[in-house]
């Protein structure tokens, strides 16, 4: 006769030494399922920590090379350029220190900015006593020059009698205020060549003809 065995309807395993019980591999892989989970999770974050890590490194390269790019090259300094020397004292180009001079004597140079008022200043030749043969006004070769600030050229013709030996050309700064401190002069020692050559003035006579100068003082022929 079959008997059979009551369950426990709460627990039908209960009573029933046949039923199988839960393996116990099953239960082994759901441990090890969440022991897995964290080990995943920190290795992501390791990996996202290195990325960032080696974006940053790159980031910071390129910022590098870039600021080296913008790098000027410093600019040179500035030199002051040397303050250019202006002569102090007049340069007679003709004539010479001790060259041999006759009339019409004809003088040119530059004299120094300040030498000319009204772009004129004296000049005079001396004999060996130191008698005026001839004196004029020297005047600026380049009409208003002589307020540049610049040196100034100049010119003059002086017309004197005979006269041997040696002799002085003087130059003298023009001063209108008269103050003998601010006279300046400029010396150059000529030699008198005993010959005159005389100026080419023409003298009308009274009956409509023309004299020239002649003789050793230069002086106008008789009208005939």
């Amino acid at each position: 006769m079959l008997q059979f065995q009551r369950m426990d309807p709460i627990n039908p395993i209960a009573g029933n030494p046949e039923a199988v019980s839960p393996s116990p591999q099953f239960s082994g892989s759901k441990k090890s399922g969440n022991h897995l989970a964290p080990i995943l999770s920190s290795a992501i974050f390791v990996l996202l920590a290195l990325g960032v890590i080696i974006f940053l490194f790159n980031q910071n390269q390129t910022l590098k090379k870039q600021i080296a790019g913008y790098q000027t090259t410093p600019a040179p300094e500035a030199t002051t350029p040397a303050p250019t020397m202006l002569p102090e004292q007049p340069t007679v180009s003709s004539p010479t220190a001790n060259s041999k001079v006759k009339s019409p004597l004809k003088v040119s140079g530059v004299v120094p900015d300040g030498w000319m008022f009204e772009g004129v200043f004296p000049i005079k030749l001396l004999d060996s006593e130191e008698n005026v043969l001839a004196q004029t006004s020297a005047k600026e070769t380049v009409t208003g020059s002589w307020q540049s600030g610049e040196p100034v050229e100049f010119t003059a013709t002086l017309t004197f009698k005979t006269a041997t030996g040696t002799g002085t050309l003087v130059l003298e700064n023009d001063n209108p205020s008269g103050n003998p401190e601010n006279t300046k002069t400029f010396e150059i020692p000529v030699v008198f060549s005993g010959n005159t050559a005389c100026t080419l003035e023409a003298k009308i006579c009274p009956d409509g003809s023309s004299v020239g100068r002649t003789g050793p003082n230069c002086e106008f022929a008789p009208c005939p």
